[in-house]
């Protein structure tokens, strides 16, 4: 994949990967005890008012390294999205820190700022949605490159024409509209926008789910060959735990802003060490209609609002396993000799460390 010139200076080169992590690889993104709490007005009557927060987002650690794939998984209101949005800088954190390629991305500004969003670009869950209906899929694809770069119209029809070929579609498709288009095929013209400025990493918010399940495995076997060829990072949010664990290389459970747990993904999977990773799997339906649905693990109850979780692990209250003290006591989030990051009373010994990833 060709170099894109840069018209506000050499930040291709600047937003390079060179934060090497401790296994060796090199960590495209770190974040360090995210925080992000929105404000939902006030209860009590007269003086005695107090401000009431949604802590969507409640001291959450984690990093992506280059060419790797991390999914997040969780139950609607666990604070997926917020994540995208802290990351996509569509929203700032109340607290924490967002650290791409060693630099703080909240002391970004101007050309820095510019470069950090060419790196980090996003795919959306709705190709209906996302892409305008009233620009061609040329001017799609180009705008980053109007925005971001002085290339001439010349080389910027040589770029999108490498873009859709990179996502398996013909050039002359540049001139034709979204509406034209089958759900897989806007889904191609999205991932290839998001490409078009060599982004070192793409923030996937359901990216598949709303298409046809034989569409998404052919979007998803893309993402993989992408992935290998440009060795580009993934945060992949999705509700549909099979395609999450297949494409992820590590997964990490969050439940009511707080991450519960994280581990290689086929692991994780196949032996969860949180009660809530358990229900969450435990919840999905079988590959074939034939097995078994074991539901003997499944979490009880409503999911409790963020604005007042639960004391204790926010868990306990739906915990088939809660002991006393999980009421009353936060797990400490552990790392285990085994390098299972968990956060549960289950599981307070074997850890290597007591700092998040």
């Amino acid at each position: 994949m060709s170099d894109v010139k840069d018209g506000v200076g050499d930040l291709a080169a600047d937003m390079a990967p060179r934060a090497a992590g401790d296994d060796g690889t090199d960590k495209v993104l770190e974040v360090r005890n995210l925080v992000k709490h929105f404000p939902a007005g006030k209860s009590g009557l007269g003086l005695r008012q107090t401000k009431r927060w949604v802590r969507a987002v409640d001291g959450v650690s984690f990093n992506i390294a280059a060419g790797e794939t991390l999914g997040l998984v969780g139950e609607s209101g666990c604070g997926k999205s917020t994540i995208a949005k802290l990351l996509l800088r569509l929203e700032d954190p109340t607290s924490g820190e967002i650290i791409f390629n060693g630099e703080d991305v909240s002391s970004m500004k101007g050309k820095r700022l510019l470069g950090y969003r060419r790196a980090v670009q996003a795919v959306f869950q709705d190709p209906f949605a996302s892409l305008s209906p009233r620009m061609r899929v040329r001017d799609i694809i180009a705008e980053g490159l109007q925005i971001h770069t002085d290339m001439s119209k010349k080389e910027q029809d040589d770029r999108v024409t490498e873009v859709l070929g990179l996502v398996g579609m013909r050039p002359d498709v540049a001139r034709l509209y979204p509406h034209e288009f089958s759900g897989g095929q806007r889904q191609r013209i999205a991932i290839a926008k998001a490409l078009a400025l060599d982004a070192k990493m793409l923030v996937l918010d359901e990216a598949v789910s709303a298409l046809d399940v034989s569409i998404r495995a052919q979007v998803i076997t893309l993402l993989k060959e992408l992935q290998q060829e440009l060795g580009i990072a993934y945060l992949y949010i999705g509700h549909d735990l099979a395609t999450v664990s297949y494409l992820a290389d590590r997964v990490m459970v969050m439940y009511l802003g707080k991450l519960v747990e994280m581990d290689d993904s086929v692991k994780l999977v196949d032996q969860p060490l949180h009660p809530y990773t358990e229900a969450l799997f435990g919840a999905a339906l079988p590959a074939h209609p034939d097995d078994v649905h074991d539901t003997s693990g499944q979490a009880t109850a409503e999911v409790p609002s963020a604005m007042a979780p639960p004391s204790g692990c926010h868990f306990h209250p739906r915990c088939p396993v809660a002991m006393e003290q999980c009421s009353s006591v936060y797990p400490e989030q552990i790392i285990r000799l085994d390098g299972r990051t968990v956060a549960c009373h289950l599981h307070p010994t074997e850890s290597a460390s007591a700092e998040a990833p």
